[in-house]
């Protein structure tokens, strides 16, 4: 069962009812890949407001011409049927009031009339312009909306008032799922799922970790092969993009190693990489300061994790052996969790520098590496301060912590980027013997997951019954 919750969208939601409280013409651009929560943004702005809320399918154009029409006579109750272009233009012009329409899924009706972007663009030129109105489009093919809608040669260019491209929820956000969580449970469960609300919302705060996880790698359940459908959706040759993430998965991130071991030529490796990091499963990382060398890298924690996993463990798990395989992740998830671990610290350093934990503030934030030389994270404010932090996922001592900062002060001055000022932070699972943060010197500071759990505030708010319903969940 879907949980009543509406998590922390609320600078996206704010953005849209500012632009509701103006008597004015609005063209938005929504946009983001799939579960990444649209559709709940959107059905929680609509909710109190008149208009209609209509998701496209792929059917042909008079199809959807007909959906549309029966949305407007079930909502407004507005008798109008036609083109969707027609019936957009009659319902404006029938009231004064202001009106919100909502089309998801956007590029469906595209598909099947390539001159609608076109039309539109009449329309909002000779009537919408002057009319009170929300138009908001909206989907999930990404590439779709960056190059189709947004670019200069769309004929919508120009018209658009606002886009938001929406993103998966960042670790401090997911509190709100699990507000009975302790930090270290939110971090094994953001490193297992990420921040995809529908996938969030799959899993129960009532359970511990270990019952999630286990109905996560459950055959039959929506998680446990969701990371494939994905794929399947998505892109043309899935076996291929299924050997890149599992060799990444493996420690192989080079460009060369992803096409060696998907066996496809290292000149065209580029393209799959290019739409693995459009759908924000993978990102290239080079070093802070350089353009070589490029490493891949997950992006999303639940394709990472998936790969890591339940790839790799299919046939005991589809053989019945959960709770073996259960057991075996459990055993090594420390070592999985340790990566993770370092790109949550990354993520959150602005709200470390929020709260004083990092001087620097957060300009530019990266790795670096070279050779058998790596610091996890660097801070940088160019010309005037630079933070090199160094993650432990362990329990370590405060004489051991401080023994890592210098280490990484020996390793900070080989990289080329010291400023006037510079920090040498470490951020440990648990110092043992100490209360953190600890400051052995000016300088340098230790904290741990107990520093972290102080700065984490819940952020769900509950939502009520919603006016405008659409006929999908994404």
């Amino acid at each position: 069962m879907r949980r009543n919750i509406f998590v922390d969208r609320e600078a996206e939601l704010q953005q849209l009812e500012s632009l509701w409280s103006k008597p004015a013409f609005s063209l938005v651009f929504v946009f983001g890949r799939r579960r990444v929560g649209k559709t709940r943004l959107l059905t929680e702005f609509a909710k109190e407001k008149t208009g209609v809320y209509y998701v496209a399918a792929q059917a042909p154009y008079e199809a959807l011409c007909k959906e549309f029409s029966d949305s407007t006579k079930r909502s407004l109750g507005l008798p109008f049927s036609g083109d969707i272009i027609e019936v957009t233009e009659s319902v404006t012009n029938a009231t004064s009031e202001k009106i919100l329409i909502v089309v998801d899924e956007f590029q469906y009706v595209v598909e099947v009339d390539a001159s609608f972007p076109s039309r539109l663009q009449r329309l909002i030129d000779s009537e919408l312009s002057q009319r009170n109105l929300i138009l908001i489009l909206c989907g999930s093919a990404v590439s779709f909306f960056e190059e189709k809608l947004l670019g200069y040669r769309s004929p919508l260019f120009g018209r658009r008032t606002a886009t938001l491209k929406l993103k998966p929820l960042s670790f401090p956000q997911i509190k709100g799922f699990f507000p009975n969580y302790s930090i270290e449970d939110l971090l094994n469960t953001y490193a297992v799922i990420g921040g995809t609300p529908a996938y969030l919302e799959k899993l129960s705060g009532a359970k511990s970790f270990k019952e999630n996880l286990r109905n996560i790698v459950t055959p039959e359940n929506y998680l446990y092969d969701e990371a494939q459908n994905i794929l399947r959706q998505e892109v043309r040759e899935p076996r291929t993009y299924f050997s890149i993430l599992s060799s990444i998965a493996e420690g192989k991130t080079s460009q060369s190693e992803a096409a060696s071991v998907a066996q496809v030529d290292p000149r065209s490796i580029v393209k799959y990489i290019d739409l693995l990091e459009e759908l924000e499963i993978l990102t290239r990382v080079r070093p802070l300061g350089y353009r070589k060398p490029v490493k891949l890298q997950f992006k999303d924690n639940y394709f990472r994790f998936w790969f890591t996993y339940p790839y790799k463990l299919r046939t005991l798990l589809e053989t019945g052996y959960v709770e073996e395989s259960l057991n075996h992740i459990l055993e090594t998830f420390n070592i999985y969790l340790s990566r993770v671990f370092e790109d949550v610290i990354a993520e959150i350093a602005p709200l470390l520098h929020q709260h004083g934990l990092i001087e620097t503030k957060p300009v530019q934030i990266g790795k670096w590496w070279h050779k058998d030389t790596e610091i996890d994270t660097i801070i940088r404010e160019p010309g005037k301060s630079t933070t090199f932090i160094e993650t432990k996922w362990s329990r370590i001592k405060h004489n051991e912590a401080e023994k890592i900062l210098k280490e990484v002060e020996e390793k900070a001055a080989k990289t080329g980027l010291a400023s006037p000022e510079n920090h040498y932070l470490l951020v440990a699972k648990e110092i043992t013997d100490e209360t953190t943060p600890i400051k052995p010197e000016k300088h340098r500071k230790i904290i741990d997951l107990k520093t972290l759990n102080n700065i984490l505030k819940p952020t769900a708010t509950k939502t009520n019954k919603q006016n405008l319903n659409p006929t999908t969940n994404k």
